[in-house]
């Protein structure tokens, strides 16, 4: 038998319009009151009837997690490590989480103001349009990169900085010829890390050429395996490569052995972003790490703030990145 509001206001003494100040967060109830009323809702485990709730305050009690290449992108560690830290947010909240993978899909539950919040996977340029999404008037917070001057708070890694430290790193070790492998460059992540690789490579006087950047068309692990192979036949100078992701460089890897070379012998190999599986490859993956469960947590975060009204101060919300050594980097090879 379910926990009605009247059952808690019997429990802890109180009125239910008490109770209902509590659960809304409003003034009214004092300290004290306030702890009894709360410990009684713990003790009874009530949850408050969100459709009951939303016919006063017309809030639906749901969160969109619009995720454009859906099927895709959650096969990707990247996106899916997010969406745990997305998930524990809203856990703390009496939300719920309605996730969309097709355009349709998404349209119809953002059209029909069945939510009152947006988290957005990072979208491309072609898939959901500025101006749509500035005219559903819902509050928007975008995980990873999306636009320059995004309108919508933005919440991601930094992309440039951690392309940096990867190049940093193979030069340490002796590299010379290092090679980039991106997403397609309607991505602004992509955009960001091969910024990251030229500003790099001309600041350590390295070769830097347009030939030595392999760009996916997706970041798709069986597409990137197929092209690297071409790729590293093509560059055999190259012995130091990074990655836009490190589900890029698994691919990489991959390809590298097709071919008959042996990471980090041959090639070294440094990814992005330091998914969990990363080191449990074999070799394990040298990589920049980024938290990405807390970016998530951020995120959800972001978006409650903007839905209770608070004012929000930085848009442009980067998450540090750091390298670490792993198993697939060692000492440039000398041809």
């Amino acid at each position: 038998m379910s926990v009605s509001i009247k059952d808690v206001a019997q429990a802890a003494g109180v009125s239910t319009a008490s109770v209902s100040r509590v659960l809304s967060g409003k003034p009214g109830v004092g300290e004290e009151t306030a702890e009894r009323i709360r410990k009684v809702i713990e003790e009874l485990g009530y949850k408050p009837n969100l459709g009951a709730r939303g016919l006063v305050t017309r809030k639906t009690g749901n969160i969109a997690i619009v995720v454009p290449r859906g099927s895709f992108i959650l096969n990707n560690p990247f996106f899916s490590t997010i969406l745990e830290g997305i998930a524990k947010g809203i856990d703390k909240t009496d939300y719920n989480m309605l996730m969309s993978y097709t355009s349709l899909q998404q349209k119809k539950l953002l059209q029909t103001q069945a939510v009152d919040g947006v988290i957005l996977f990072s979208p491309r340029h072609e898939e959901l349009s500025l101006e749509w999404l500035k005219s559903i008037q819902l509050p928007i917070v975008v995980v990873g990169s999306y636009l320059e001057d995004s309108p919508f708070p933005c919440v991601r890694p930094d992309d440039e900085d951690g392309i940096r430290q990867a190049i940093n790193a193979l030069y340490d070790l002796g590299h010379r010829d290092i090679g980039l492998v991106n997403g397609p460059m309607s991505s602004m992540h992509s955009v960001r890390c091969f910024n990251g690789y030229k500003n790099t490579m001309i600041e350590l006087g390295l070769d830097y050429s347009d030939e030595k950047v392999l760009e996916i068309e997706e970041f798709d692990i069986f597409k990137v395996t197929k092209a690297t192979d071409i790729f590293l036949n093509n560059h055999k100078k190259i012995t130091g490569v990074v990655c836009a992701s490190d589900f890029l460089a698994i691919g990489v890897i991959k390809a590298a052995t097709t071919i008959g070379l042996t990471v980090p012998r041959d090639l070294s190999i440094v990814g992005a972003d330091d998914v969990p599986i990363s080191n449990f490859l074999t070799p394990s993956l040298s990589t920049v790490h980024v938290d990405l469960v807390g970016i998530g947590k951020r995120a959800v975060k972001i978006l409650f703030d903007i839905i209770e009204g608070k004012q929000i101060r930085k848009k442009d919300v980067v998450f540090e990145m750091k390298y670490v050594n792993r198993e697939t980097t060692a000492t440039a090879k000398t041809h």
